[in-house]
């Protein structure tokens, strides 16, 4: 179901004929997921925007993003982490702005969001703020899901923490290594002890939910 419920968020896209690739769409079709992020039951939790290869499924390099509406025109500075940073507003919902995306190659990429941390974790994750993160990436998923989520889909039990460069491991205040593959470290709530810290030497792109595959 989780797999049906991600293909079914997935936006159709314009292809280019040059060395880049252009998607648009307008505010209010991305708004829809958007205004969750002001959801009173996951406050240190949000919806991230993320253009997304449909062959690799790894994440596009957007090399260029802006809204324009008539005269109006404001272009987007994009993070290390790719992610489209469009602002919640209601107003903007109103206007509805075109949405522009450039990616870097030919290959057209799709746009998918993405539940993420709302924190930037620079250096390390507490059990704690683990413990915070899972019930509200649970509540964000239900609420994208609509009324009868809770029916179908599993619930988070950790979360991914995403680097930009290749990892080996990551170590721990109780001295333990966890595994990094693919420059994604897997960090099980159930699997932490009380008061445990896990650190790591740079900053990661972003810090999503982690559910266990049945």
């Amino acid at each position: 179901m989780i797999k049906g419920l991600t293909a079914a968020l997935m936006a159709a896209v314009i292809s280019m004929p040059a060395a880049a690739a252009q998607v648009e769409f307008t505010y209010s079709k991305l708004y829809s997921q958007l205004k969750h992020n002001a959801g009173e039951s996951h406050p240190d939790v949000k919806i991230g925007y993320f253009m997304v290869s449909p062959t690799t499924g790894k994440t596009c390099k957007i090399t260029k993003a802006w809204m324009a509406k008539k005269k109006n025109y404001e272009e987007f500075v994009i993070p290390a982490s790719q992610e489209l940073p469009l602002p919640l507003d209601s107003n903007l919902r109103k206007v509805n702005p075109d949405v522009f995306i450039q990616t870097a190659g030919d290959d057209v990429c799709d746009i998918s969001f993405q539940v993420l941390a709302k924190k930037d974790f620079q250096n390390e994750i507490s059990t704690d703020s683990v413990a915070v993160l899972v019930p509200q990436m649970s509540a964000m998923m239900q609420d994208l899901g609509g009324m009868f989520a809770s029916w179908f889909m599993p619930d988070v039990e950790g979360v991914m923490v995403h680097f930009e460069q290749p990892v080996s491991s990551l170590s721990t205040s109780e001295g333990r290594s966890i595994p990094v593959e693919n420059s994604v470290a897997t960090l099980r709530l159930a699997d932490l002890k009380k008061g445990e810290r896990v650190f790591w030497a740079s900053q990661p792109l972003k810090v999503t939910p982690w559910i266990p595959q049945s």
